[in-house]
């Protein structure tokens, strides 16, 4: 027995030492490793911040072309292409190298890293291959002489920097997408800067996006293609519609081969007798409190531009200067504002000079102050040639970029709209975001909200707007619900409602002296209410005046519509949430009836999913 003991006793403390030596064993491995993972891991962490600092100096040499003048300059634009070439090279050779590759593969961590290399093959694409197109394009365009004398513009360079202008765009159209694609990184650096350099991606992409659409839809407008005749509609958003304002005066362009002709405007007074062309839903929604004689006044009402287009065609058509038309092409007083900023200052006949900042404000509110009805037309009416004649007119490319940018933005905030009845040429026209109608599409989601003035006045300058669009949830199905608000003010003041005339703040008793009675300076608002297409709004919630809440249909699509009153110095939220179609890929939008300025005054908070 004892000698037993003594061999099980000598086992036991064999395996001890084997199990100790191995227990060291695996810590001296386990300390190695993470000397050699702190080694890589400081590496690695340099890396980054030199792959973060040569990213946003790429990223910050193009941020001077989010705006379209900027290209006019082609030794700026080559300047900012070598150097964010120069950076975007830098970065990628860091991260094709093995230790990217293999942290790729680390969790949690390795989608950062996946996010970040990404990235950094998104803004080589960039520099690498859509810029220098950009930059050979418009450096050809800029040589180029465009105004080809006796007012005609020369086209064929424009024509001739179509191609390039595609490609570009093509191009940057898709690393935009792709960098949008790519995973929101956890680290906060890391999303910091691949948040800061998609914003800048995607102002870019945006630009080009609009002066590759005016590229190619300006000679077709301009007679390229044959001669156009479009009709030319004034409106002023001081009597509020969906679409725009009150229609105050027709004319025609005429265009062959760039040469532009602006015939004579005429009022609205013209019109008035040939009657209205509106369908059953359009007057039962426009019905009360004031009823809507949808006529050639009123047509804009209607939020549907290819509705309102296919009107304007058959007033037209009736009156005694009817032609065939080509298509309709709309202004308003900021529009105008912004034609007058880029061809240069008018002076009226009675010295009064109109700027790029005063413009808006003289057609919108000045003008119902000074002059007496029969003489508001006439300076309306020549403003607006004066403009439209003038806007095409000694073209440069550094003009020519102006307007392009111009009119986007106009178009997209429905202060200009340019429609074609030639189908083959639509893609260009509405298709391409130059005549907005109700929300229409599924992947970008909008609300409509629109504002139809019902109390005769000339309102429209005092109501002002506020609104936010707040995310509030990224569903399982792909859609992404938002809480909005919206609100409406009456901001005229107790001095101003002295001096305003009758004109500006509407009747107190209606010509047919009916119970439609107001106080002066009431703005009585006739509301629409879209969902995006493919969503839904539901907690609909108002507070102030707002009356008559009822769910409409008109031309096939279902709206909520009621009234707000607004009294001076009153104002009206409302609260509502939307939910998009499962297939939005960006965020939701408000589209809403044009004001009396640029500004929007919607404030957005979407830029990630609010946590479960």
């Amino acid at each position: 027995m004892a000698k037993h003991s003594v061999r099980q006793g000598t086992r036991s403390a064999s395996r001890a030492r084997r199990t100790r030596n191995i227990v060291l064993v695996v810590v001296g491995v386990v300390l190695a490793l993470a000397a050699v993972c702190g080694f890589l891991g400081y590496r690695f962490y340099r890396e980054a911040l030199q792959v973060r600092d040569h990213e946003l100096a790429a990223v910050q040499a193009l941020q001077g072309l989010q705006d379209s003048e900027q290209l006019k300059d082609t030794d700026a634009l080559n300047e900012a292409v070598a150097q964010a070439q120069e950076h975007a090279s830098a970065a990628k050779e860091i991260t094709d190298g093995g230790l990217w590759k293999a942290a790729s593969f680390v969790p949690v961590v390795g989608d950062d890293v996946k996010t970040v290399r990404g990235m950094v093959d998104v803004v080589d694409g960039v520099v690498g291959q859509t810029l220098p197109v950009l930059a050979s394009t418009m450096q050809n365009l800029m040589g180029a002489e465009l105004s080809g004398g006796e007012g005609q513009l020369n086209l064929q360079p424009i024509i001739d920097a179509q191609d390039g202008l595609v490609r570009a765009n093509e191009l940057m159209q898709e690393q935009a997408s792709a960098i949008e694609d790519l995973p929101t990184p956890h680290i906060g650096m890391v999303r910091s800067a691949y948040e800061q350099g998609r914003d800048q991606l995607t102002k870019v992409a945006d630009m080009l996006d609009g002066v590759s659409g005016m590229v190619q839809v300006a000679p077709k407008m301009l007679g390229a293609e044959g001669s156009r005749t479009y009709l030319l509609v004034a409106q002023t958003t001081s009597e509020q519609r969906s679409g725009g304002g009150l229609v105050g005066s027709l004319g025609t362009m005429h265009t062959e081969q760039g040469k532009i002709s602006v015939g004579d405007f005429h009022s609205n007074t013209e019109f008035i007798s040939l009657g209205e062309s509106a369908n059953e839903e359009e007057h039962d929604v426009f019905s009360a409190p004031l009823r809507f004689s949808m006529d050639i006044r009123d047509l804009f009402a209607v939020p549907d531009i290819s509705r309102v287009a296919e009107m304007l065609d058959n007033v037209w058509q009736k009156s005694e200067y009817a032609c065939p038309l080509d298509g309709i092409i709309v202004i308003d007083p900021v529009f105008i504002q912004e034609m007058v900023r880029i061809n240069g200052d008018i002076t009226l006949d009675n010295g009064y000079v109109l700027t790029g900042e005063n413009t808006a404000e003289f057609m919108l509110n000045s003008i119902y102050k000074w002059y007496e009805p029969q003489e508001q037309d006439g300076y309306f009416e020549y403003v607006a040639a004066s403009v439209m004649d003038g806007a095409f007119s000694n073209m440069t490319t550094d003009k020519m970029l102006q307007v392009v940018q111009a009119m986007g933005s106009l178009a997209e905030n429905r202060h200009f709209y340019a429609y074609t009845f030639h189908e083959d040429e639509a893609q260009y026209f509405q298709d391409g975001g130059l005549a907005k109608s109700v929300p229409s599409s599924e992947s970008e989601p909008e609300v409509g909200i629109y504002l139809n003035e019902q109390h005769g006045s000339k309102m429209g300058w005092y109501i002002t707007r506020e609104g936010t669009v707040t995310k509030t949830s990224c569903n399982g199905d792909g859609s992404r619900t938002y809480h909005v608000t919206y609100t409406l003010a009456n901001t005229i003041t107790d001095e101003e409602l002295q001096t305003a005339t009758d004109y500006i703040l509407g009747p107190t008793q209606n010509s047919v002296g009916s119970s439609y009675v107001m106080q002066g300076g009431t703005s009585v608002q006739r509301m629409l209410f879209y969902a995006p297409a493919g969503g839904t709004i539901t907690d609909f919630t108002s507070t102030g005046n707002v009356q008559d809440q009822v769910n409409k249909t008109m031309d096939g699509k279902e709206l909520i519509t009621n009234v707000a009153y607004l009294e001076p110095g009153t104002s009206v939220t409302y609260e509502f949430n939307v939910t998009t179609s499962p297939k939005a890929t960006s965020d939701l939008k408000i589209d809403q009836s044009p004001a009396g300025w640029l500004e929007s005054g919607i404030a957005y908070d979407v830029d990630e999913c609010p946590a479960e």
